[in-house]
């Protein structure tokens, strides 16, 4: 695969770019993301990408110097470089270091895309890769079935833009097929196989499934081309409309077939998706993406059966929100290693977000997303593990491979109670966890008067102990970390409200308010109306 590295000093900017594409359909891979030059170069020199997608301008390096440096440590690297629309000039200078496209903000999908295929066809021609033109030239012209794989895969898969310009003649007649004017449409066959992962198994019920399936359809059809991809099959069918019916009874006999099987056997399911009928071959990537995402409905609406388009959309706002209250909630009690608050709190996500519309495909994004927000938030809590058992795969990967959403969420906390318990049961770990339950009830009661006493009695230490082991860990004071949570909630009273500062005072927990001003100045180094004058 095609290795790719992202810098931008903006983290929204690097998450933008990584959604707006599939990587994976064009070959590639995010090997990291960056946010100034120096993690960049450091990146570079560690995961040895072809392709770095840089801001022009960035805190340590910019963007100039990291490509200068970064090209003396490999001369064959690309650049796409990102900038304003007032950096033109400097983002000319790039070009004198062999940079290949340059792209400004607001970055627009379609230009990300047409760069990454720019810069990836030098990648290949670089790393020795043949066009798709001299691959087709040194197939022997005997063997058809390459040549009619491999434009199929091209085609479909990596959507080739070259391949547009053919009329429907040219195809044919270049690549072995028997094309004719009607429609078209990808049918995608999704195998969950349940036993224990094997390739070879896997391999031979794809095979056996094509031998199956090609002879009944190809009697009623003008043409069909099939597509192995992994656990998947898709079938591109050219037929006349009136043999829609007869297609689908066909695809049923088959599903019959593996549920008689299932019976028996209890290893494979196979659903089939219809993907969206097309008048014209030059559109049939459409088809291939709403095949796709039909396909991961079966998430929802179970395996063994057809899944056609039904017009139904994801409730966007709603999800969001539903997401948003749960990260919070979640990262908290992460935090507080506290695994039985996990298990509920993910428990009450899936209730909520099972009773709205919602596709497959989105879902799996969700929970990828919270298996990424799992992973910062032990990160950035200095909470790390060795080795955690049955956890060596990807996260990505085992989700990619469940076929309901009891699997989906079986798999997320297994994923996450696996290393929690770890941690829960490791004294320093332990300690932590206490420390943030004393952050949390400070941050829920700093307006009362809460003493050493208070707090050990929570968390159950005895004060001295606590305010020894608080230091340690925080590398602040109890007092200290009391002070600057009523501060901070101080200031936001003061910019979002009109109230005197007097009972702004009180409502942070200080009964006097030169005591309360004193301390203000401490920590912001000004007084609350110069703060309020300044900020509101």
């Amino acid at each position: 695969m095609i290795r790719v590295i992202i810098a931008d000093d903006e983290t929204r900017i690097c998450k933008l770019i990584i959604k707006f594409i599939d990587w994976d359909k064009l070959d590639m891979l995010i090997v990291g993301t960056a946010n100034n030059g120096i993690e960049a170069l450091e990146l570079i020199e560690k995961e040895k990408p072809d392709i770095v997608i840089t801001d022009i301008r960035m805190p340590g390096y910019d963007g100039i110097d990291m490509i200068e440096k970064a090209k003396k440590m490999n001369n064959d690297l690309e650049f796409i470089i990102i900038s304003g629309y007032g950096q033109f000039e400097y983002a000319k200078k790039a070009i004198e270091f062999g940079v290949k496209d340059y792209l400004l903000k607001p970055i627009n999908r379609d230009d990300l895309l047409k760069a990454l295929l720019k810069v990836m066809g030098c990648v290949k021609k670089k790393n020795g890769q043949i066009s798709l033109e001299k691959e087709y030239e040194l197939i022997l012209k005997n063997d058809v079935n390459k040549i009619r794989e491999s434009f199929l895969n091209n085609f479909i898969l990596f959507n080739s833009e070259s391949f547009k310009e053919y009329t429907l003649n040219e195809v044919n007649e270049n690549y072995h097929f028997n094309f004719q004017e009607g429609f078209f449409s990808i049918v995608a066959l999704k195998i969950d196989y349940m036993g224990k992962e094997d390739s070879n198994i896997i391999k031979n019920i794809i095979d056996n499934t094509v031998d199956m399936t090609k002879p009944k359809l190809q009697n009623i059809t003008y043409e069909l081309g099939i597509i192995k991809d992994k656990s998947n099959l898709y079938i591109l069918i050219n037929y006349n409309p009136n043999e829609k019916k007869q297609i689908e009874a066909v695809l049923l006999k088959i599903l019959e077939y593996f549920n008689q099987r299932i019976s028996t056997a209890e290893k494979i399911e196979v659903t089939v998706a219809l993907g969206e009928e097309v008048a014209d071959l030059k559109d049939i990537t459409q088809s291939f993406k709403s095949a796709k995402l039909l396909i991961e409905d079966r998430i929802l609406k179970g395996t063994g059966k057809i899944i056609e388009i039904d017009g139904r959309r994801t409730d966007q706002t709603e999800i969001e929100d539903i997401f948003y209250y749960f990260s919070k909630k979640f990262i908290k009690a992460v935090e507080l290693l506290d695994i039985d608050e996990v298990k509920k709190i993910i428990f009450n996500f899936k209730k909520d977000i099972s009773s709205k519309n919602i596709r497959g495909a989105e879902l799996k994004k969700l929970l990828n997303e919270v298996g990424n927000i799992y992973d910062i938030t032990m990160k950035s809590n200095n909470m790390k593990i060795d080795h955690v058992p049955e956890n060596d795969k990807k996260l990505k990967n085992i989700i990619d491979n469940c076929n309901s959403i009891d699997c989906l969420f079986n798999e997320l906390l297994a994923y996450i109670t696996s290393s929690l318990m770890i941690l829960a049961g490791d004294k320093p770990y332990n300690n932590l966890r206490q420390i943030r339950q004393a952050k949390k009830y400070i941050e829920e009661n700093y307006m009362k008067n809460i003493t050493l006493e208070d707090l050990g009695a929570h968390i159950g230490f005895n004060p001295s102990y606590f305010s020894s082991l608080f230091k340690k860990e925080t590398g602040t004071s109890y007092i200290e970390y009391l002070s600057k949570i009523r501060i901070e909630k101080a200031k936001d009273l003061l910019k979002e409200s009109d109230l005197r500062i007097q009972d702004i005072c009180l409502m942070v927990g200080y009964n006097d308010a030169k005591y309360f001003t004193k301390s203000f100045i401490k920590h912001t180094g000004l007084k609350p109306n110069e703060y309020r004058k300044i900020f509101a």
